[in-house]
């Protein structure tokens, strides 16, 4: 299950990653990209072992990249 996890998280990580080098335009995005890989990294540095406290964690890195996003695409509207 830790494997899966570790495993997902690095996938999400690579997909997020990924999304920003296509829009290399906006450096706001690769801001909020930086961050989440910071966000993920420390998560599976803290719970090791503990799958559901590392899911939780995740899910707050995940919704924290989504403000950002938000946030970086308006910036970039104006």
């Amino acid at each position: 299950m830790q494997t899966l996890i570790k495993t997902s998280v690095a996938a999400l990580t690579f997909l997020v990653l990924a999304g920003c080098q296509n829009q290399i335009e906006s450096p706001e995005l690769n801001q909020c990209a930086q961050q989440n890989y910071q966000c993920e990294t420390n998560c599976e540095q803290q719970s090791i072992g503990e799958g559901l406290k590392q899911q939780v964690c995740s899910g707050k890195c995940v919704e924290s990249y989504n403000q950002c996003k938000v946030q970086a695409e308006k910036l970039g509207n104006l």
